[in-house]
C-alpha cells in the first residue's frame, strides 16, 4: 500500500509539472537594477498565486535582445511577455508617445493624472495588436546633459546633441524644434563625446551615472525633457492559457511590482543625482522663468510636432493637463 501511495504521489507530481505553464519574460533592464529586483519577485509571487501552474522565466540584461528582437520573437511565440519602454512600446503603440513629446509633462503629479485616464485607451490600442499589459510603470525621467552650461533653449540650439538613431521621432522632433540631433549609439556616446562630435546628450540620471557619461559632459539642465514609460506585457495567447480563477490576482501581483519600481526609481534617481554631484555635476537649476522659456519655446513648434506625435493622442494628453492644472 505505501508503495501504491508513493507512486501516486509521485504522478501527481510529474502531471502537475508537465501541465505548467512557463512564460519565458524578456527585459532589457539589468537585473542588478529595480526591474530586475521586481521582476524577480513576479516570478515568485506568480510561482505561489498559480501553486506551481505558471512559472516566469525571466531573461535580464537584454540577452533576448534589443526590444524590436523581443516583440518579433514574441510574435513568433519564442517569448510570451516581456518589459517594454516608451521606446519598444512605440513600436505597436505609436500613441504612448506622446506621452513623451519633450517639455510637455513636467511632474510626477502630472504624469499620475495622464496615464490614470489614459491607461484603458492605451490598454484597448495594446489588444487590439493581440497582447494584454499586465501594469504600466515609469521608466524615469530624462534630461540634458551638456559639456557646457545649459540653461536655455538658444544654449541647445548651439551644440551638437548626441541621439540613438533607432529613435527617429526624436530625432525628427528636436530638428522640427531648431536643435542639432547627431546619430550616435549607446557604444559609441563615449568616444563621440571625446572626439567632439557630440556635445550633449539625453538620458535619466540613473543611466548617466551608471555609464558614467557625465564625466564627459558635467553638465545637467535640471528642466524635465519627458517621462519614460514602461510596460510589462504578455501575448494574448499565452494570457489565455492561463486559469481565469487566478487571473485578478496575477494582475494584482504585476501592479504591485510596478509600484515597487515606481518607488525605487525615484529614489534611485535622487541618489544617482546626489553622487554625480559630489563628483563634479553642475545641476543648472529648474526656475520658473527658466522652465516657462522652454515650454514658450516648445509651444512655437507645436503645429510641427504634431505631425512627429500622434495628433489626436497629444492633443488628449494636452487636455487633460489643461484639466489637472484648472483644479
Amino acid at each position: 500500500m505505501r508503495n501504491r501511495a508513493l507512486v501516486l504521489v509521485l504522478i501527481a507530481v510529474v502531471g502537475t509539472a508537465s501541465t505548467a505553464q512557463e512564460i519565458k519574460l524578456a527585459s532589457v533592464a539589468p537585473e542588478a537594477s529595480p526591474w530586475g529586483a521586481a521582476l524577480n519577485q513576479l516570478a515568485v509571487d506568480w510561482r505561489e498565486i498559480s501553486n506551481g501552474r505558471v512559472r516566469v522565466r525571466v531573461y535580464h540584461n537584454a540577452i533576448a535582445g534589443d526590444e524590436s528582437d523581443v516583440l518579433r520573437k514574441i510574435r513568433i511565440g519564442q517569448l510570451q511577455a516581456a518589459v517594454f519602454t516608451s521606446a519598444g512600446l512605440k513600436q505597436f503603440v505609436p500613441e504612448v508617445f506622446s506621452v513623451s513629446v519633450p517639455f510637455l509633462i513636467d511632474t510626477e503629479e502630472e504624469l499620475d493624472y495622464v496615464i490614470e485616464n489614459l491607461e484603458p485607451e492605451l490598454n484597448e490600442i495594446v489588444e487590439e495588436n493581440r497582447l494584454h499589459v499586465l501594469a504600466w510603470s515609469r521608466a524615469g525621467w530624462v534630461h540634458f546633459f551638456s559639456n557646457q552650461e545649459l540653461v536655455y533653449p538658444e544654449d541647445l540650439r548651439s551644440v551638437r546633441l548626441a541621439s540613438d538613431p533607432a529613435d527617429e521621432e526624436l530625432q525628427q522632433a528636436f530638428r522640427l524644434m531648431g536643435f542639432r540631433p547627431t546619430p550616435v549609439t549607446q557604444n559609441e556616446l563615449i568616444t563621440s563625446l571625446n572626439s567632439g562630435l557630440a556635445d550633449a546628450f539625453y538620458t535619466s540620471p540613473l543611466v548617466a551615472a551608471g555609464f558614467q557619461w557625465f564625466a564627459l559632459a558635467p553638465n545637467m539642465l535640471g528642466v524635465r525633457v519627458a517621462p519614460f514609460l514602461g510596460a510589462i506585457v504578455i501575448s494574448d495567447a499565452a494570457w489565455r492559457r492561463i486559469p481565469n480563477n487566478i487571473k485578478e490576482e496575477l494582475l494584482s501581483s504585476a501592479r504591485n511590482v510596478a509600484d515597487q519600481i515606481d518607488r525605487e526609481v525615484l529614489d534611485l534617481e535622487e541618489e544617482a543625482l546626489r553622487q554625480m554631484q559630489r563628483f563634479g555635476l553642475n545641476v543648472t537649476e529648474a526656475t520658473p522663468e527658466v522652465e516657462q522659456a522652454w515650454k514658450d519655446y516648445v509651444a512655437e513648434s507645436e503645429a510641427e510636432l504634431l505631425s512627429v506625435f500622434d495628433p489626436e493622442m497629444t492633443s488628449r494628453v494636452r487636455e487633460l493637463l489643461d484639466e489637472f492644472n484648472a483644479r
